[in-house]
C-alpha cells in the first residue's frame, strides 16, 4: 500500500511536469538567432492560486480516503484477532464462513484502494480534472509571453520539458523525408 505522501509526491511531480508560466529569454546575437527561454514550474505552482487550491483539494481527498483505508485495516485486523481467539472452538463450517468473510473484507479493502488511488482511480481522475484547465491556462500564457519576447523555445528550468516551440523549428518532416529516402 502506498502512503498518501507517495501520492502527494506523484501529484506534485505531475504538476511540475505539466505546468509553467513566463519566460526569461537570452539576448540574441543576431536577428535570426533562435532564442531560448525557461520557466520555473515549481515557482509558478507555488504562486498560482488555482494550483494551490487544486493541491489542497487533492490532499484533503487523499487524507479522507487514507483514513477510510486505515479504518478498514483496523476492522480487518480486529476480525482476524477475534477469529484466532475463537478458532479452536469453532466448527469446520463456522471456520470456513469466517475465513470467507475475512477474504471478502480483504478484497473490499483492495477494491477501495484501487478505486481511490489506482491509476484509473478517483484521485487520478480528480487530478486530471483539476490540472487540465490549469495546464491549458499556463500553456496559453507561455505561448503569449514567448511570442511577445520573440522566444522560439521555452523549457522548464528543472525538468528540461519543452513547454513551447515555434512551429518553424519543427524538423519532423525533414527527418522523416531523410529516413524514407534512406540517406542518413
Amino acid at each position: 500500500m502506498f502512503s498518501f505522501m507517495t501520492y502527494r509526491s506523484i501529484a506534485v511531480v505531475l504538476m511540475f511536469c505539466m505546468a509553467s508560466v513566463g519566460a526569461i529569454a537570452q539576448k540574441p546575437t543576431t536577428n535570426d538567432a533562435t532564442r531560448i527561454g525557461f520557466v520555473s514550474a515549481e515557482t509558478i505552482l507555488k504562486e498560482l492560486p488555482e494550483a494551490q487550491q487544486a493541491t489542497k483539494s487533492l490532499e484533503e481527498f487523499g487524507m479522507r480516503a487514507q483514513d477510510t483505508l486505515r479504518m478498514m485495516q483496523r476492522d480487518f485486523e480486529g476480525r482476524i484477532e477475534q477469529y484466532r481467539k475463537q478458532e479452536a472452538m469453532m466448527s469446520a463450517d463456522a471456520k470456513r464462513k469466517e475465513e470467507e468473510g475475512l477474504t471478502a473484507l480483504r478484497q473490499r479493502f483492495a477494491a477501495y484502494q484501487e478505486e481511490k488511488f489506482g491509476a484509473q482511480g478517483e484521485l487520478a481522475r480528480m487530478r486530471e480534472s483539476y490540472l487540465k484547465p490549469i495546464r491549458e491556462k499556463i500553456a496559453e500564457a507561455v505561448k503569449a509571453v514567448a511570442k511577445e519576447e520573440k522566444v522560439s523555445v521555452v523549457l522548464d528550468k528543472l525538468e528540461g520539458v519543452v513547454y513551447y516551440a515555434d512551429d518553424k523549428l519543427d524538423l519532423t518532416y525533414k527527418v522523416l523525408d531523410r529516413l524514407k529516402r534512406g540517406s542518413n
